[in-house]
């Protein structure tokens, strides 16, 4: 008996501590962000790309690259941990040639649980 309640003692220690420890814990919020561009009026036009990153293009290249395989999309929705991200999108046609990078833009998700902004009101990249 004593030692079942030892065992018991020891395991609500275990529970109590990890409990603190999770309480101490900060998990970042995830946001959507909403990007939307002018259409690509080229007759070869296969698709877009997407690059993001933590810092403009002119500090350090882009770290994510999301390839849009549809000509017709205009927006485009990420979701995203809190932080700063700038974005900038090129058009490709069928044969793989790449345009310039559109204007950069940037957003910042907030960590907070509330929106920030206009949710669902696009940033147009042009």
């Amino acid at each position: 008996m004593k030692k079942e309640m030892a065992d018991m003692y020891r395991i609500l220690s275990l529970l109590l501590a990890f409990g603190m420890l999770c309480s101490m814990v900060h998990i970042a919020e995830a946001g959507t962000v909403t990007l939307g561009w002018n259409a690509n009026t080229e007759t070869d036009l296969a698709g877009y790309k997407l690059y993001y990153g933590n810092s403009p293009r002119t500090q350090r290249a882009y770290t994510q690259t999301v390839p849009i395989n549809n000509k017709s999309a205009v927006t485009w929705q990420l979701t995203l941990p809190a932080g700063v991200y700038y974005f900038g999108l090129t058009a490709f046609n069928l044969a793989g040639n790449e345009s310039g990078f559109s204007n950069e833009v940037m957003a910042e998700i907030s960590d907070a649980a509330s929106p920030v902004g206009q949710p669902g009101r696009p940033v147009v990249v042009q």
